[in-house]
């Protein structure tokens, strides 16, 4: 649906309620026009019946002379309305006299409006008075209004009403537009808020306004961001109790798996070598079968190795993250022969807090893990920068050549970007996905160092 400003559109209401209210009091002020017309033609018409008749008996009784009848002058002289012409017209179609007063030539109205007013109107046509007497006077009263005055005096009242139209309309159109800027400046002052929300910054307030009703929008907002920020920074706090639970169990497993498993896979293959020295010089026949005991006792180290890395690196407290970053990026290079990853350490990389670390470690092996899952990549960039003295934040930007289109409909469930996600989110980081000047998907995390230190050394 398309949208629409609300000040165009009650503007726009005002004008067209404006511009209607014209026409109805235009054709109002016509109507009014043509009624005074035939009015005043009724009362010339009653008047000068009264002033003939009157002629009549001045001429019966010999006062007045039969070839001065109708005498119009003092009509002409007492008559309070102009632009009207009065004529008697004998029983036989004669002009006897005819007399005008107020004739007005000056065309100043378009031929439309003429043709409008005539033919909706019949105060232009005449109106007819009978006249008899005793001494064979007889004959009508024409009483016809004068069409240019009659065209005249409609058009200005039509004009006069257009410009005070226009003008009440655009002084009604001026001050809504005022008072609607004035009443709508909250709202883009909200949108600014409530964009800044979005983002994340839930620490933004709607301003407060002089307007009742926007004080108590701008208060609803507030308090529900003040609620939204609460239960955010409580999620947060619980994902990261929750991956420290996490980092402690793997801590526990990986002390069992070495000190109990180590030991017994240990104890294990001392004992597979004594035998396959016994068994080749007293039993050779059996040979084989220790060999294989030998094979399978290698194999269930190497696994309990790769499975204390996974769960957190021996070394990791005692040489540091960047060490560990390095023989990790090892390993997946030489485990995927066809890919190719490079890393980039900036900073004083092993004085990263612990806990950090750890996450660190983990969030580089999920997008490692990503990346051969879901990315048709063939080389991949690991970036990672940490300068205490300059800044409190650490960054971190993983990159790779694969295909992508748009990087927001990556995060679901199922990809491990979420989980990624919500690593970040827990150490009050911030992630960024973009693409990459590589062709791939570039992954851009700011973690705060600062805030959870003090946290993390009890983790």
């Amino acid at each position: 649906m398309k949208s629409i400003k609300l000040n165009f559109l009650l503007i726009s209401l005002v004008a067209i309620s404006g511009m209607a209210a014209l026409f109805i009091s235009a054709f109002i002020a016509l109507y009014k026009t043509d009624a005074d017309s035939r009015k005043h033609a009724q009362e010339i018409s009653a008047i000068v019946k009264q002033q003939l008749e009157f002629q009549v008996l001045k001429v019966q009784n010999d006062v007045m002379a039969p070839e001065h009848f109708p005498d119009f002058f003092l009509w002409k002289h007492s008559a309070g309305f102009t632009g009207f012409c009065v004529s008697f017209e004998t029983n036989t179609g004669e002009v006897a006299r005819s007399l005008c007063t107020g004739d007005y030539t000056e065309d100043e109205w378009p031929l439309w409006f003429e043709s409008f007013y005539l033919s909706l109107f019949t105060s232009a046509e005449e109106t007819r008075t009978k006249i008899t007497s005793k001494i064979g006077i007889e004959g009508d009263i024409v009483v016809s209004p004068s069409k240019p005055i009659l065209l005249h005096n409609a058009w200005n009242n039509i004009m006069t009403l257009m410009e005070f139209s226009i003008i009440v309309v655009a002084i009604l159109s001026l001050l809504l537009y005022l008072c609607l800027h004035c009443i709508l400046k909250p709202v883009k002052k909200t949108q600014r808020v409530l964009n800044e929300m979005q983002k994340g910054n839930l620490s933004a307030q709607v301003p407060p306004s002089h307007i009742k009703e926007w004080q108590k929008t701008a208060t609803a907002i507030n308090n529900l961001a003040a609620s939204l920020k609460e239960t955010l920074d409580d999620r947060k706090e619980l994902s990261y109790k929750l991956l420290n639970i996490q980092e402690n169990e793997r801590r526990y497993l990986c002390r069992e798996l070495h000190d109990d498993m180590g030991q017994y896979l240990t104890g294990l293959r001392a004992i597979s070598h004594f035998l396959q020295l016994e068994v080749d010089s007293q039993c050779p026949e059996l040979s084989p079968k220790v060999k294989q005991v030998n094979t399978i006792s290698e194999e269930m180290m190497k696994l309990v190795k790769d499975l204390l890395f996974r769960l957190r690196p021996a070394d990791l407290d005692e040489l540091g993250i960047s060490e560990n970053l390095k023989s990790m990026i090892q390993d997946w290079n030489t485990k995927h022969f066809d890919k190719n990853c490079s890393i980039t350490l900036e900073g004083e990389i092993n004085s990263i807090p612990a806990a950090i670390a750890v996450n660190i470690l983990r969030t580089i092996q999920e997008c490692l893990t990503n990346i051969v899952k879901h990315a048709s990549a063939s080389a991949a960039e690991v970036h990672l920068t940490y300068y205490p003295t300059d800044h409190k934040y650490l960054t971190l930007t993983i990159q790779d050549n694969g295909n992508m289109t748009q990087p927001e409909p990556l995060i679901k469930p199922g990809n491990g970007l979420l989980g990624i996600k919500e690593r970040i989110n827990a150490l009050n980081g911030e992630l960024e996905l973009s693409k990459s000047p590589l062709g791939g998907l570039k992954i851009a995390a700011s973690i705060p160092v600062c805030e959870i230190k003090g946290s993390n050394e009890h983790s």
